[in-house]
């Protein structure tokens, strides 16, 4: 079974289109999941909303999410992300803000958590050191954690009660128990590849194993995406950013 994993659209229409057809061609039927920030940054919060419920995706809050809905994480924003998020409260339409608000912090799915952040701190702490991979992987109760947050790749695993990161790259990747999996950014990548990322996970559903990982970069019509946070009177830098992927 085929298992499609998002994370932080932030508004960017075109990026997530272009998304689900490569979805639709690689894993036509499969469920899936968000990791939060479906708002944020871009021109197309509503737009964003009305295509994940087209599709049937479930998921959980992000810290973007919770500022667009009036919370004080917005005062840890920079000025960019701050403004957006300003924004964001003020086209949100009341359907948005509600399918917004259901967004639970933590989901488990079988055996998968899913959070935007770490478990630990499922709305802020960045998974980018192993100590903090190690002590998030210490309390995972299912054998795999999926996230975003940091916009970039990663795969750590707890082996021998240290954490090791896995290189990514474009082959799949056997999953072992004891593993946080990072579906970098559909709408903002910042790994140096502008081209828009998702994640299949494809589970063993006859042996023992957990199945793979295999994470896609899809092109998308980025100049669509900048044109609308122009139009929108949004800082610059938020636009310029989408062509270079950081």
């Amino acid at each position: 079974m085929s298992v499609v994993i998002l994370s932080d659209v932030h508004a960017n229409l075109p990026a997530l289109q272009a998304v689900l057809e490569d979805v639709a061609r690689t894993a036509p039927g499969a469920p899936i999941w968000h990791c939060g920030d479906v708002v944020g940054y871009g021109a197309f919060p509503n737009e964003v909303i009305t295509e994940l419920q087209r599709v049937g995706a479930i998921g959980v809050m992000g810290n973007h999410d919770l500022a667009a809905l009036g919370d004080n994480v917005i005062e840890t924003f920079n000025e960019g992300a701050h403004a957006a998020a300003l924004w964001t409260r003020d086209v949100l339409t009341a359907e948005s803000r509600s399918w917004l608000r259901a967004l639970p912090r933590v989901v488990e799915m079988g055996a998968a958590t899913i959070v935007h952040a770490s478990l630990r701190d499922p709305i802020m702490e960045y998974v980018v050191q192993r100590e903090i991979a190690e002590e998030n992987l210490r309390v995972l109760a299912t054998p795999l954690l999926f996230h975003g947050h940091t916009h970039i790749p990663a795969l750590w695993s707890l082996q021998d009660g240290v954490a090791h990161a896995t290189h990514v790259g474009t082959e799949a990747i056997a999953l072992r128990a004891g593993s946080l999996v990072n579906a970098g950014s559909v709408g903002q990548p910042r790994d140096h590849d502008p081209r828009a990322a998702w994640l299949l996970w494809e589970r063993d559903e006859l042996g023992a194993g957990l199945g793979t990982v295999t994470w896609r970069r899809v092109e998308y019509n980025i100049p669509a995406a900048q044109e609308a946070i122009d139009a929108a009177g949004l800082p610059d830098f938020l636009a310029s950013r989408l062509a270079i992927g950081r």
